[in-house]
């Protein structure tokens, strides 16, 4: 048995504790689905209160989730999480930059200002990072997953 294989054993009991969670996370939405709606609508209130007033904000802000979804494929195809973690660090690292420069360094006008965007607050740059770090999960978990499943069904039909 090579090392990367694991005994039947552990196979049956990770599939058991898959079992356990997705039961646990079925009912845990069962009993507390008042709370998970209204948790829900206020993310999503706070979302597009978010979205930019300034059409220029928002172009920035469209093209920015692009960039996150082109990041997500791109680093998808490199097939591990260590790309995911570089991904999820890349994109609200830029996004910072664009809007903050990096004064310690002597970058004190951002890309932001030298493009004739006016400045958006903390919050807003913040809030469309994290949501840009969610839509590059939403990318690449999934397809890292099928990756995944097309190497170990090759495998099996080489076998």
């Amino acid at each position: 048995m090579s090392e990367t294989e694991t005994s039947g054993g552990a196979k049956i009991f990770r599939g058991l504790l898959f079992a356990v969670v997705i039961v646990g996370a079925i009912v845990l939405l069962a009993v507390f689905w008042r709370q998970v709606l209204n948790s829900g609508k206020s993310l999503g209130e706070v979302i597009t209160d978010g979205f930019p007033s300034q059409s220029g904000q928002r172009v920035a802000v469209v093209v920015f989730l692009i960039l996150a979804v082109l990041l997500g494929i791109g680093f998808s195809h490199a097939g591990h999480y260590t790309a995911y973690g570089l991904a999820v660090g890349l994109g609200p690292l830029l996004w910072f930059l664009f809007w903050e420069g990096f004064p310690p360094l002597g970058l004190k006008t951002s890309w932001a200002e030298s493009a004739g965007l006016p400045h958006l607050d903390p919050w807003t740059v913040i809030l469309w990072a994290i949501v840009a770090d969610v839509v590059i999960t939403l990318v690449f978990v999934p397809l890292e997953f099928r990756e995944k499943y097309l190497r170990r069904k090759h495998a099996l039909d080489a076998d």
